[in-house]
């Protein structure tokens, strides 16, 4: 689970701050505020183990393509550094063997870790600058400092061990032939596979999902979710019933009838050789079963989120953008209720970016009822100061009946603005009215 996130000089942010996050956490502001690249932050990390890159920006096929290091870097000043943080809380606790003398190692177990990496630009590609690993407690704690292209001094529990080379912003040392010394530096590889295994439990759904299709053929393909589109939907569904996960298929059918999106819901094989699956929906008991394509666009961009929910091993974390888009408002409430559910029953990390103020007010509703307790949430609101173009972000202060004490001016629009322009409007055309007919 992630605790925090830190970053500076990373687009509209030139310095966050510590962002704490919990369970479940929803960012919440106007379109170019900020709150994506927040979440853009930790994409960025998680393409870069793929890659063979120092920081890997994307193209067209990853999490999120960023460009360039110029266009991350904040204002586009490219003398500043970027600097990335987050801390986690890992499922397990993992021994790492430290190594500091010839035949003598020493197992230290953790259960989490923070991770800071400061990069900066050399002819216009990232450069890496400093990055460390710190645990809870004395040990372990590795820092790599530069002195030269991609070499730099490496520290471990304080002691200097000499020079290493770098491949990436998060480590993944290979020694150089200049130190000589009998240690045993295998372990060192055990801190950039922390953050790796770390990033495995990570799961992003993108706000623009892939239009329904009205059957998909599945190869016995086993996704590791539902893609970042929403396009491995029926694949994940399909892997789920051969691997036997639980009651993956009941939990969606309850929620679409729950939520009154479906009375029923299926998905079955078609064609000769029994590849061809499509899903099936009745709107009521009386109605015939129909495919995606041929329902309310809104429940075809929702389902990679209910399914996603149920797909993933407890434990993990997921990043969701928008996913109550195209739905109605009482469904993008009830919305709350589904995150509430594998927040607290699948031990999901879920982290929102949202417009919805319907799913912020059911989530005020139920820690109020307490239905779900007011640490296991956090709500934050972004701002972007459109003369300097700097995000800002405000915590909301929710109370434990689930009162926003700090709530933001214009936070969902000027409502209240609205319904005065309306009463003041009507009486001036009453008044018009009746001095007409005078």
């Amino acid at each position: 689970m992630l605790t925090h996130i830190s970053m500076k000089n990373f687009k509209s942010w030139a310095d966050s701050g510590q962002v704490k996050l919990a369970p479940l956490t929803g960012f919440f502001g106007a379109n170019s505020s900020g709150k994506s690249s927040l979440l853009q932050m930790l994409l960025l990390l998680k393409q870069t183990i793929r890659s063979e890159e120092v920081l890997f920006f994307g193209d067209e096929n990853s999490l999120v393509n960023l460009g360039s290091f110029d266009e991350v870097i904040h204002c586009h000043n490219r003398v500043a550094q970027l600097e990335l943080e987050f801390g986690c809380e890992l499922r397990e606790p993992r021994p790492i063997v430290i190594s500091l003398e010839e035949g003598l190692l020493d197992e230290t177990m953790i259960d989490g870790f923070t991770f800071n990496t400061v990069l900066s630009a050399r002819y216009g590609e990232p450069l890496v600058q400093r990055f460390q690993y710190v645990a809870p407690g004395d040990v372990p704690h590795m820092i790599w400092n530069a002195s030269g292209y991609r070499e730099g001094d490496l520290i471990l529990n304080g002691h200097n061990l000499g020079y290493a080379a770098v491949e990436t912003c998060y480590g993944i040392p290979s020694w150089s032939d200049r130190p000589e010394t009998t240690w045993d530096r295998t372990f060192l590889r055990e801190f950039s596979s922390l953050f790796e295994a770390f990033f495995s439990d990570l799961y992003y759904l993108a706000s623009t999902r892939a239009e329904p299709r009205r059957q998909d053929r599945w190869e016995g393909e086993h996704p590791i979710d539902v893609g970042q589109r929403g396009h491995d939907v029926i694949s994940a569904l399909l892997s789920a019933r051969v691997k036997h996960l639980g009651q993956n298929e009941k939990h969606i059918s309850a929620w679409l009838q729950k939520m009154k999106l479906a009375h029923s819901f299926s998905l079955d094989n078609h064609g000769d050789d029994g590849k061809d699956y499509e899903i099936r929906i009745r709107k009521n008991a009386e109605s015939p079963a129909v495919t995606l394509v041929d329902m309310g666009y809104g429940l075809s961009q929702f389902l990679p989120v209910l399914v996603l929910c149920y797909y993933v091993p407890k434990g993990s974390m997921l990043i969701l953008e928008q996913p109550g888009i195209h739905l109605h408002p009482m469904v993008q409430s009830q919305l709350a209720d589904l995150l509430i559910e594998v927040v607290t029953e699948r031990g999901l990390q879920v982290i929102v970016e949202s417009h919805s103020e319907h799913l912020l007010v059911r989530l005020q509703r139920r820690i109020a009822e307490g239905k779900v307790c007011r640490d296991k949430v956090g709500l934050y609101f972004c701002r972007n100061d459109e003369a300097e173009g700097v995000s800002s972000l405000e915590p909301l202060e929710v109370d434990r009946v689930g009162n926003i004490r700090n709530w933001p001016e214009n936070f969902f629009g000027d409502v209240m603005g609205d319904m005065f322009a309306i009463t003041d409007a009507q009486a001036a055309q009453l008044k018009r009215q009746e001095e007409g007919g005078n």
